[in-house]
């Protein structure tokens, strides 16, 4: 019995997975030096905004009639809004050490997609990903990312690298 074709929506989200982080990686800025040759210092570690990106689509509570996946870019942190509260036992604290999918047959989906440019699949490890985006991020930026949850929607805030050019 062969597989019946994907929903025509999940095609769409993988290609607005592709156009959220382009759009982070497009409009960040990206300080540069030039004593030698150019050395770039993006704002944001792009694995991680991806990482993020993927994450909010693959665990989002879609049974919330009109909820939307939001993302913000400010000058300091980027901010991911993703509907639905934490699943069962999972908690803000137990987040990076727990692995709970809510949408097992969309994770699987975005296991086997390949993003655009990559050509990399969206999901690569189940059960890392929030532990990648804190570890990576606060390497990249000095601070850690936070989680927070508010009634029915949670929000990661990911903290821009300062810029070479800015006094410490």
């Amino acid at each position: 019995m062969s597989a019946s074709p994907p929903n025509i929506r999940w095609y769409v989200d993988c290609a607005q997975i592709d156009d959220a982080k382009e759009f982070v990686e497009r409009f960040m800025l990206k300080p540069a030096r030039k004593p030698a040759g150019r050395e770039d210092h993006p704002q944001y570690d792009i694995g991680s905004i991806h990482e993020a990106i993927v994450n909010a689509v693959a665990h989002r509570d879609y049974s919330i009639a009109g909820s939307k996946i939001r993302l913000f870019l400010f000058a300091d942190r980027v901010e991911i809004y993703s509907p639905g509260a934490l699943p069962n036992t999972l908690t803000i604290e137990t987040m990076a050490y727990r692995v709970f999918t809510r949408n097992q047959l969309l994770v699987r989906f975005l296991s086997r997609m390949k993003a655009r440019r990559t050509r990399h699949s969206f999901l690569e490890s189940r059960g890392e990903g929030v532990r990648r985006i804190l570890d990576a991020s606060e390497a990249h930026s000095g601070r850690r990312p936070v989680y927070e949850l508010f009634d029915e929607e949670l929000r990661l805030t990911i903290w821009a690298k300062p810029s070479p050019h800015e006094a410490t």
